[in-house]
């Protein structure tokens, strides 16, 4: 069975792109293809990228505020990177005190947090495939003890080694062995050590530029793509890229008999709808799940290349109809993530969905992917059929 997963806007190839590639594949091939009943390593994976043809800044971003050039290589080595990517999974840890209190409050909830952390440190597939064996069975683990004993004398510096040796000791195989403990250990130190504090200037002064460069190439990559999308005879080159996965997919899906699933994050939404209503209406999709998306707000200011101020006649009171190529249609949000849109209200045969990613409005919108939990559910839906 095929996925192709569409990125969004603001991604650039590189370590941490490829690294965050390399864990979602993963976790789709270990927690979601066994939901389908199928054999991880049947599942095809493809990720079509298309940031290369995103927006270029004549002079690097020069116009951003710049913090002082003491500050300008915070955060570049390996670990700070992967610290950078949990740092909104600080708020959540503080706001219930350290990762053994909120496992003993919500035992689940913890392993997820824990599992999250040191999925940010994954830097090969065959890494996040394991850390997603381990993780389906410390979940099983949390199931039949949903407040262990040990958790009473727990404490965050041995809360792995203590998890580890418990659910050992319950005959669950397999569970944190070898690097992947190391892994944990390393998720439990990158939980309190993946921020400065948020109330000081200095940090202040990062997240503002980091945020300003974030917001600057989201509209810079979106102002690209419509103005240079093409037209059927000629696509665009992001509409090409997209494009070419998406019909290759579509006939290895015919040839095997399997359905076709796409997942696309963030803008990823518009340009796949883009795709199905003008570009290539013929490829049949059998779901196509829209993560921190946009579709509706471009819709419900008609920029879509089908969209038309007369169609539907009466909004608010009817909506657009959902593509006739696409069978299912699951649209999941954020209420922390400033850039994510409901989409019932806007297309007709669409199922929206909340999910709490956990992170603040900062770290929402590229939250989901970096959540062992967000997997688990995308494969029970996907399951219901």
């Amino acid at each position: 069975m095929p996925i192709v997963f569409v990125h969004g806007v603001n991604n650039r190839d590189g370590e941490a792109y490829r690294e965050n590639e390399q864990a979602r594949d993963g976790f789709l091939k270990e927690i979601v293809a066994p939901a389908l009943g199928m054999k991880p390593n049947k599942l095809q994976v493809l990720n079509p990228y298309w940031g290369k043809y995103g927006v270029q800044f004549a002079w690097g971003m020069a116009v951003l505020p710049n913090p002082s050039a003491e500050f300008e290589a915070f955060g570049k080595d390996a670990e700070a990177e992967a610290r950078g990517r949990v740092a909104g999974l600080l708020a959540e840890s503080h706001a219930n005190g350290n990762i053994v209190d909120m496992a003993r409050k919500d035992f689940r909830t913890a392993i997820d947090l824990l599992y999250a952390s040191a999925m940010a440190g994954a830097e090969t597939e065959e890494e996040a495939r394991d850390l997603a064996k381990s993780y389906e069975l410390a979940i099983a683990y949390a199931e039949a003890n949903p407040q262990p004993a040990w958790l009473a004398d727990a404490e965050p510096s041995n809360f792995a080694d203590r998890l580890n040796h418990a659910a050992r000791a319950s005959d669950v195989e397999s569970f944190g062995a070898g690097g992947i403990l190391d892994s944990l250990k390393e998720g439990v130190s990158r939980l309190f050590n993946a921020a400065p504090d948020a109330t000081t200037e200095v940090a202040g002064r990062l997240l503002r530029k980091k945020l300003n460069a974030t917001i600057t190439r989201f509209a810079g990559d979106a102002f690209v793509y419509l103005d240079n999308r093409g037209t059927v005879d000629k696509p665009g080159p992001i509409v090409g890229t997209v494009l070419a996965d998406l019909r290759k997919a579509s006939a290895i899906s015919k040839a095997e008999g399997e359905p076709l699933v796409v997942i696309a994050h963030s803008f990823g939404g518009e340009i796949v709808y883009d795709i199905l209503t003008y570009f290539d209406p013929g490829i049949a999709v059998d779901c196509l799940i829209t993560v921190g998306s946009q579709v509706g707000l471009f819709e419900e200011m008609k920029l879509y290349k089908v969209s038309s101020p007369t169609l539907p006649p009466n909004p608010p009171g009817e909506r657009v109809v959902r593509p006739a190529s696409l069978k299912r249609w699951l649209n999941v949000f954020d209420t922390n993530d400033v850039l994510s849109y409901q989409l019932e209200p806007v297309v007709d045969g669409v199922s929206d969905f909340h999910y709490d990613t956990g992170y603040s409005s900062f770290g929402a919108h590229g939250g989901y992917f970096m959540r062992p939990s967000f997997y688990k559910r995308m494969a029970k839906r996907l399951a219901q059929g």
